[in-house]
């Protein structure tokens, strides 16, 4: 990192941005581009889940390459008079992999269900857990940064 004095490698300043991002933009290994899209997550330990439909483009990425790379931002404020941005983000690298196990994907869908405050039912219904995929990501690195006002 260039500016070393914006890099935070703290595992509390992980755990705020994890907390309070309102998405999480996921890139894919897709042949010549990667493919990034940003998505709804919740985190668990060294774990990161997002849900999805059963078969898609997403998915046939995993699948081709389970490498993935994310990042997440939060409290973004632009300062025009400085033409300058504040913010926290986090940057990461991760094996992500279908979850099959209908245990692990209730766990991660009303961990989703709670981070979003989502009315839906939980514990989640035998019926949605059959029509919904999970995708966990299991996180390889971490490098947070911040500029933040003086």
């Amino acid at each position: 990192m260039r500016k070393q004095d914006r890099q935070c490698l703290d595992p509390a300043f992980f755990d705020e941005v994890f907390s309070t991002a309102d998405d999480l933009c996921l890139a894919m290994c897709d042949g010549e581009f990667p493919y990034v899209i940003p998505l709804n997550f919740v985190r668990q330990g060294d774990c990161i889940y997002i849900h999805c439909a059963l078969e898609g483009h997403k998915l046939d990425c995993i699948r081709r390459n389970p490498h993935v790379a994310f990042t997440l931002a939060a409290d973004v404020r632009i300062h025009r008079e400085k033409s300058t941005t504040y913010y926290k983000s986090v940057c990461g690298t991760g094996r992500a992999s279908i979850v099959e196990d209908p245990a692990e994907k209730g766990r991660a869908l009303d961990a989703l269900a709670m981070r979003y405050a989502a009315q839906c039912p939980t514990p989640t219904p035998d019926a949605a857990l059959a029509r919904t995929g999970v995708v966990r990501i299991d996180i390889v690195e971490l490098v947070g940064k911040r500029k933040l006002p003086k």
